[in-house]
């Protein structure tokens, strides 16, 4: 039985780092896409994952801290492992709450989008739901930094006199870090996929459609179109009777405003339209983020289950399923943006281009060049 914990240990330890690699390579990954495509830095959406990802990355960072120090830091003095143990620990948690919650605004925010697209969030806005959300995730989480220690065994564990208030706060954490989030997140996701087939029915999937489809492709296509068709009809009607001398009535000043009007009229219209419909390009995107929440919930339960079944249910501690639900919860941050990458049409398409300017940039491009490649991505 001990060797078979020990194996589970050694395949524990060797998992860390592979999936520290795979993370920290994929965060990276979306990152150079998202700041190098101005159409993506317009995106509300788009703050929420910058974000989400540089969590993820700082996660997967305190990881690697703690297998660095399980491995190959023996002999450390007391103070240096005290600090190792509640940094580590904070960070995690605090990484875990915002990524959380990063999910849930990514998911409501294309809620929003289906549903009030008049009412769509700004960069600006979601950049200050970003901030507030981050201090909210340090103040929710820094009770940890008081009652981590170093035991007796060398381990960074929890100090045996906070033993009730870490059992609260794990209840609470779990309530709004697992339970509360996976209800939003799974009628929001319900919500969008009824939403989601509906426009999908009015929209032909075409192979022609790119990521820089116009903004006049819209998911909704009857009456809204003829209106503008209408209105490029009369207006070129009222041209051809302009041109017609025994049946026009109007001068010259008077076509003119009368053509302005009309011109008036039909950005107006465009506009209204803009507002009120969906491009195919924002369904794409809908979809892959959807996936991205549903992997979320599928590798984070586990472990969220696994604690409130050891700490609330008097069941006893397993060792191999506690390994299993921190190897899927390892899993998710190594692998999140892997699968919006791979789940989005524009990311793939524009992964390759991407990949290409950099490699031309940093690696093939002379000296005499570098300040046109400085000012490639921007």
């Amino acid at each position: 039985m001990v060797e078979d914990q020990s194996f589970v240990s050694i395949l524990y330890l060797s998992y860390m780092p592979l999936c520290c690699v795979v993370g920290l390579t994929g965060n990276c990954m979306v990152v150079v896409l998202i700041r190098s495509n101005r159409i993506f830095q317009k995106l509300p959406s788009s703050i929420y994952l910058l974000t989400l990802s540089l969590m993820s990355s700082v996660f997967l960072l305190s990881l690697l801290s703690f297998w660095v120090e399980e491995g190959f830091i023996t002999g450390q003095n007391e103070q240096h492992s005290m600090f190792l143990c509640k940094s580590a620990t904070f960070l995690a948690h605090f990484c875990d709450f915002a990524s959380v919650w990063l999910i849930v605004l990514v998911g409501f925010e294309r809620l929003t989008l289906l549903y009030r697209v008049s009412c769509r969030r700004s960069v600006v806005s979601a950049k200050r739901h970003v901030l507030f959300l981050l201090i909210l995730s340090g103040l929710a989480n820094l009770w940890i930094v008081f009652i981590a220690e170093i035991n007796e065994f060398g381990e960074c564990d929890i100090n045996a006199d906070y033993e009730g208030v870490y059992h609260s706060f794990s209840l609470l954490e779990t309530i709004f870090c697992m339970i509360l989030p996976s209800v939003i997140i799974i009628f929001s996701n319900l919500f969008v996929i009824l939403k989601l087939r509906d426009h999908l029915k009015r929209i032909p999937s075409s192979p022609t459609v790119s990521f820089n489809t116009a903004d006049t492709v819209y998911s909704t296509g009857g009456p809204q179109q003829h209106t503008i068709k209408s209105v490029k009809i009369s207006k070129a009607s009222l041209f051809r009777m302009g041109s017609s001398k025994e049946n026009d009535g109007l001068s010259i000043a008077g076509r003119a405003k009368a053509a302005n009007r009309l011109e008036v009229t039909d950005a107006a219209n465009r506009q209204k339209l803009k507002r009120r419909n969906l491009r195919y390009t924002d369904l794409q995107l809908t979809r892959s983020l959807l996936v991205v929440t549903t992997v979320f919930i599928v590798l984070n339960l586990p472990n969220y289950v696994y604690r409130i079944s050891i700490q609330f249910f008097v069941i006893s501690e397993q060792i191999n399923l506690s390994f299993a639900a921190h190897v899927l919860l390892y899993t998710h941050h190594a692998i999140l943006f892997y699968v919006y990458i791979f789940n989005s049409p524009q990311m793939r398409k524009r992964l390759m281009p991407t990949a290409l300017k950099l490699l031309e940039c940093y690696c093939l491009k002379p000296r005499h060049l570098n300040d046109f490649s400085d000012n490639l991505f921007q």
